[in-house]
């Protein structure tokens, strides 16, 4: 499976080391959403036709979803759950991929809008 990597799973981010073993697809990509800065040092996405949010794309081994999932507080209980994981088209060079993405569960996540739609790497070293 793909996943949408928006925040500090990206190359340079604090947690990209959760990816050493999956492979980088697409360094560009695009998804339709809203990116915030949480206050928390990664930032939270929503979906949505308005916006756009810059990313990268990596073919992620079965191996690795767990560690994912626990990173993101997933768990797939809707009532403790910060994020939600969901599949979502992203566009990059020049196609439509389907991905998985990590998306804001909790409203309180949404602290400030990004209106760049790229979360800049130097906010995750922080």
């Amino acid at each position: 499976m793909l996943l949408f990597a928006y925040g500090t799973l990206k190359q340079g981010g604090k947690y990209h080391c959760y990816l050493e073993e999956a492979e980088l697809v697409e360094e560009q990509a695009t998804a339709k959403g809203t990116l915030y800065d949480t206050g928390l040092g990664y930032p939270a996405m929503v979906l949505s036709n308005d916006g756009r949010i810059e990313g990268e794309v990596y073919e992620i081994p079965d191996v690795l979803w767990p560690a994912l999932d626990y990173l993101e507080d997933y768990s797939g209980n809707p009532e403790t759950d910060l994020y939600d994981k969901v599949k979502i088209q992203v566009e990059a060079g020049g196609k439509s991929l389907e991905t998985v993405v990590y998306i804001a569960k909790d409203d309180k996540l949404l602290k400030e809008q990004i209106q760049t739609g790229k979360w800049d790497i130097a906010h995750s070293m922080a």
